[in-house]
């Protein structure tokens, strides 16, 4: 009988035992659960993949922005800044609401300052089954995009991060897709052309934002067509010697006999500058006066008096010029 007494007390000890490892085990769980829970109302909440949204476009990152956003870029025209990095300066970022919706959807508004402006953006959220099968995983049930309607003046092109941008037209504005909340510099710089660069930014979520890059010539363009006129004028005007130079700005009429070659010397150069037209992509050197010289000999038809003209011969030039998106100029 003692001896069955002394064969259950080993059983008996093992229950401490088995109650610590429960114990542990059940904290574990518990554990494990806290921390799923608290993972996902952060990280893997709606508000933290916003978040993680925002990240990737405040470093650059478009492809990890565009892939988050469920956004594909196309080859159309408005979707051609999509891909255009961000200068970044998303400071402060912070949960202001969240709101379910139903059905699985919520809308999170974060706030944040963008290069000093504050700003708040909304986003729509919708559950997309759950990751390692405990963690929730979402995507956006709207697209985080806005639109920045961007004029370039007298040219239709304009630079943004180092890439050429050709729009339909010149003095006409266009609408581009680009990621929110983004913040872009925009500038021209070709061969004749050129404009100061414009910080776009771009803040809540399905906004609209405008900017205007103001293209002018650039002095070299002058320069250039200067030296041409110059050229022209001293190489293949001046050196005609008829009354009429062909092709050239300046002339004179005589109504009696010329008796020697025509002379001619240039005074003073048209001093020239480029001006944009009212038509987009036409430029204008306005009319300018320069002054040529004139010497010849001359007989009158009515009384056979010799005399000689000497005199200075006043003028004007201007020119009418298109600029391709090739940077050739034509003249008209």
């Amino acid at each position: 009988m003692s001896s069955a007494v002394g064969e259950r007390r080993p059983a008996l000890r093992r229950w401490p035992f088995v109650a610590i490892w429960g114990g542990a085990a059940l904290l574990v769980v518990i554990g494990f659960v806290v921390t799923v829970s608290a993972l996902n109302a952060t990280l893997y909440g709606a508000a933290g993949f916003a978040r993680g949204y925002l990240d990737a476009v405040d470093r650059g990152d478009t492809s990890s922005a565009l892939t988050l956003a469920g956004v594909e870029q196309t080859d159309e025209l408005e979707d051609s800044l999509l891909d255009v990095p961000s200068l970044g300066g998303l400071d402060d970022v912070h949960e202001v609401s969240q709101l379910s919706l139903g059905d699985g959807t919520r809308t999170v508004t974060l706030g944040y300052t963008l290069d000093g402006v504050e700003g708040q953006s909304q986003f729509v959220l919708t559950r997309a089954g759950t990751r390692f099968g405990v963690f929730q995983a979402w995507r956006f049930a709207q697209p985080p995009t806005a639109i920045l309607s961007v004029t370039p003046e007298h040219d239709p092109r304009f630079t943004v991060d180092g890439r050429v941008v050709t729009t339909a037209g010149g003095d006409v504005a266009t609408r581009f897709t680009v990621l929110a909340p983004s913040r872009f510099e925009l500038s021209h710089e070709s061969t004749w052309l050129e404009a100061p660069t414009v910080v776009a930014s771009v803040l809540g979520v399905g906004s609209t934002s405008s900017a205007t890059v103001a293209t002018v010539a650039r002095a070299s363009f002058a320069e250039e067509l200067q030296g041409q006129l110059d050229d022209q004028l001293d190489d293949t005007c001046v050196t005609q010697s008829v009354l009429l130079p062909a092709g050239c700005p300046f002339g004179r009429q005589v109504d009696d006999r010329v008796t020697s070659d025509p002379v001619w010397s240039m005074v003073e150069h048209p001093q020239l500058a480029v001006v944009p037209s009212a038509t987009p992509s036409q430029w204008l050197v306005q009319e300018t006066p320069g002054t040529a010289h004139l010497v010849v000999e001359a007989q009158s038809l009515f009384d056979g008096r010799r005399y000689t003209i000497d005199e200075d011969v006043p003028f004007t030039v201007s020119y009418q010029m298109t600029i391709g998106t090739d940077d050739q100029i034509t003249f008209q």
